[in-house]
């Protein structure tokens, strides 16, 4: 009987587990997937990922897409669906700081400040940036290149992506020598010593928010373990800076 009853309790230990369709711009696509691991194994619950730009994902929100949490890029969107009233107040918040690089694939010296104040001596022909009217990656690297004094040189050198996704193949693809990017995309790809790791008071903070869509108690569950400190180690070794808890 001490047997039997061990094997109800072992059977009733994920009782009421659920799959959670999250989704995840594509920023964070790899530390999602760590995220994944941890929490399904603490929780029981499944993680489905969806991953892709933050702008697909809020229009597939807005036409009743069946996500329980999507993870933005930014803070305007998950705004946006609060105001809009897919989300209730209070269900949003940062789950992770942006930080920007200035990459490059080919062989260079270090990347510093002086590889873009130098940019002619350098040889830069095209710099890769997400679209700063759509994406919070673009709006930094814009800010950094006023606060040196070199956007309007380089302006005829950008070359724009949808998102930082994109900015980032155009750099890897050597459509771009350079590219502004995220550090979590160079340290996923193992590349993320050939950069410049832009100092944060060169640009506004680039808070990456994430919305509860649904009741599901999985759902819930996980929007906790993103705001938990179990995600300290997580946002570090992905390249992230740390919310404030």
């Amino acid at each position: 009987m001490g047997v039997g009853l061990f094997v109800l309790a072992a059977m009733g230990t994920h009782a009421g587990a659920e799959t959670i369709n999250v989704a995840v711009a594509s920023n964070f696509a790899t530390a999602m997937k760590v995220v994944k691991q941890r929490f399904e194994a603490e929780q029981g619950h499944q993680i489905n990922i969806i991953n892709g730009s933050s702008g697909k994902h809020f229009a597939q929100i807005i036409n009743g897409a069946p996500f329980d949490l999507f993870l933005s890029a930014d803070t305007e969107r998950p705004r946006q669906l609060e105001i809009r009233g897919h989300v209730d107040i209070g269900q949003r918040h940062v789950y992770a700081i942006g930080q920007l690089i200035l990459w490059s694939r080919r062989p260079h010296p270090p990347l510093t400040e002086t590889s873009l104040l130098l940019h002619e001596r350098n040889g830069l022909r095209r710099l890769a940036l997400a679209n700063p009217d759509l994406a919070p990656y673009g709006r930094a690297a814009v800010e950094v290149m006023k606060k040196l004094g070199v956007y309007d040189q380089l302006q005829v050198k950008l070359v724009i992506g949808e998102n930082v996704s994109q900015a980032f193949q155009f750099a890897y693809t050597g459509n771009a020598e350079f590219g502004f990017v995220a550090l979590s995309q160079a340290i996923a790809l193992g590349q993320s010593d050939s950069s410049w790791r832009i100092p944060l008071d060169y640009y506004r903070p680039i808070n990456q928010e994430m919305v509860l869509l649904s009741n599901k108690a999985g759902a819930r569950a996980l929007f906790s373990f993103l705001q938990s400190a179990a995600m300290t180690p997580i946002l570090q070794q992905h390249g992230y800076g740390l919310p404030q808890r």
